[in-house]
């Protein structure tokens, strides 16, 4: 059973505290408007698509090489996860002004639907500082097979851009997990949140007029030895216990496996001062109905 706002039965199950949202520190309804524009914050956005257009030395570039396979896979199973509410990125917009200076954060978020998503406490970060430009226009989403988001054709019909970039030394969680609480990211030592660990970020993220929908394109960088150590299902954790994944789930194995014959890159290795993949993807996000999710508690 997934775990519900009120289901608190095992380790694996959630529920929500109420009070204080862990995205802002208000409560919920103490939400501010950006002058005149009638949006009010926080605004939290789920992504509803994910298309890789690169992962480490790999493109999409629509060649069969092997890592463009495993880009397709990955991307393929994000696409399925997504749909069944078990991957759930959220990006929420803490705050905005009349200046165009912004707070965003990016969240995971576990539940059965956009109505009943609360934050996976682990991957809860600090709001970080953005801009909000409303005469750019960079992003729309995109109606071509395998993409979610392509380059504006005009300007019509969007409110405006954000543009946000973290440090190397800020890391965000990107946490999923099966229908039965199973996590899909497990770290065998526990040192660290059972999720995927993102550096580096940078986003660009295109709203249109009403502020309800999205379309981006983010990169963040995946370091080597972080993927040594984390434990990956695909999809599904079945299949036999791996030796170098003890007390994760059966049938997960080290992420660097998944990624084999993957290269790593000059960009996020020279941030990161050690091997490191960039990954690149195309978003789109729908606004949720709920300002900012509780944390699951």
């Amino acid at each position: 059973m997934l775990p519900t706002a009120t289901d608190s039965s095992s380790s694996g199950n959630v529920t929500v505290d109420t009070t204080v949202s862990p995205e802002t520190g208000v409560e919920p309804t103490a939400d501010t408007t950006a002058g005149g524009s009638g949006v009010t914050f926080p605004a939290t956005y789920r992504f509803d698509c994910i298309d890789i257009v690169q992962i480490g030395d790999s493109d999409d570039d629509g060649q069969p090489d092997g890592d463009a396979i495993q880009g397709t896979l990955l991307e393929n199973t994000w696409a399925a996860d997504i749909d069944a509410f078990k991957l759930n990125i959220m990006l929420t917009v803490a705050a905005r002004d009349e200046a165009g200076m912004a707070e965003l954060l990016i969240g995971s978020g576990i539940g059965t639907s956009a109505g009943d998503l609360c934050t996976e406490p682990t991957t809860v970060s600090e709001p970080k500082p953005a801009s909000f430009d409303p005469t750019v226009v960079q992003w729309q989403p995109s109606s071509a097979m395998g993409t979610c988001s392509e380059p504006a054709a005009s300007s019509d019909g969007f409110a405006g851009t954000y543009t946000f970039e973290l440090a190397a030394s800020d890391t965000i969680y990107i946490y999923a997990q099966d229908t039965d609480g199973t996590v899909f990211n497990c770290t065998p030592d526990g040192g660290a949140p059972d999720a995927v660990p993102l550096h580096a970020i940078t986003a660009t993220v295109t709203v249109d007029a009403d502020e309800q929908l999205s379309a981006g394109q983010l990169t963040g960088c995946l370091v080597d030895s972080e993927a040594q150590g984390l434990c990956s299902c695909l999809g599904v954790c079945a299949g036999a216990a791996n030796p170098d994944c003890g007390g994760c789930p059966d049938g997960s194995v080290p992420l660097a496996q998944l990624l084999a014959g993957v290269g790593a890159t000059d960009n996020c290795t020279a941030l990161m001062g050690e091997t490191a993949y960039d990954l690149t993807v195309g978003f789109t996000s729908r606004r949720l109905d709920v300002d900012a999710p509780m944390t699951c508690g």
